[in-house]
């Protein structure tokens, strides 16, 4: 039968009632993140400036981030994939995997460069736009960890859905087309459900720039979707 196959979740995964709870979540510490950052310049120049070992301020914070997760065990699991650099290129787990799996296979899917363009996007929209180099470590450091959230939104609960639809919609793999099964899987009052309430959380904090707020939310909401393709025609292969 199509859900003992290694790709799709196990019963015990969490239902979708649970992984929206999960998404809503996210997407209200992503907006408290931004407000955080908000409050320093946008400070540019720390994205492209060498810090050390050959790699910008932000680089080489979020290797250092992502490689105390990965000692830690984070991406021994399927759903924690890390952003910009591999598994191989992180240092290795110091401990083993201490709990079964959600029974997804591990298939990568890389939107890393379309997350952190959004993220700086909407960045030069909160901050004012000026460079004070006094603030760069703390800057760097909100940064990364406003990354980190949002890959771990985007991607992490994003190939989860996907496994879900999978295992209740195993239709979804006989679509051959990418914007055939983009149709399938959008939901239109879902969608403005979530941008409705991001948009809330915003001005919960103060943050004024509503329609910026209300484009953040669509392309989050984006490519969440396009995970969820990828991660379905990449089941495809493995069957």
């Amino acid at each position: 039968m199509i859900r003992n196959k290694p790709y799709l979740m196990e019963n015990n995964v969490s239902d979708i009632v649970e992984l929206r709870i999960k998404l809503d979540q996210l997407n209200e510490r992503i907006i408290s993140g931004l407000k955080t950052r908000s409050r320093f310049p946008a400070n540019k120049v720390a994205f492209t400036e060498i810090f050390a070992d050959g790699k910008t301020w932000f680089m080489y914070r979020l290797k250092k981030e992502q490689d105390i997760d990965s000692e830690f065990g984070r991406f021994l699991y399927s759903d924690q994939s890390p952003i910009v650099y591999s598994k191989k290129e992180l240092l290795k787990p110091r401990i083993e995997k201490a709990a079964k799996s959600n029974g997804v296979e591990q298939i990568p899917v890389d939107v890393s460069k379309k997350i952190i363009d959004l993220y700086k996007s909407m960045l030069y929209e909160i901050c004012v736009q000026q460079e004070d180099r006094a603030t760069y470590g703390e800057t760097t450091k909100q940064d990364v960890e406003n990354i980190l959230t949002l890959n771990e939104r985007i991607v992490g609960i994003g190939e989860q859905i996907a496994g879900y639809k999978m295992q209740s919609n195993p239709e979804l793999l006989k679509i051959k087309s990418e914007g055939e099964l983009r149709k399938e899987l959008i939901v239109p009052s879902r969608e403005l459900e979530v941008i409705s309430n991001t948009v809330k959380i915003a001005q919960k904090y103060g943050l004024t720039n509503v329609e910026q707020i209300k484009d953040f939310a669509k392309e989050l909401i984006d490519l969440t979707i396009e995970v969820e393709v990828k991660r379905i025609m990449l089941s495809k292969k493995v069957i």
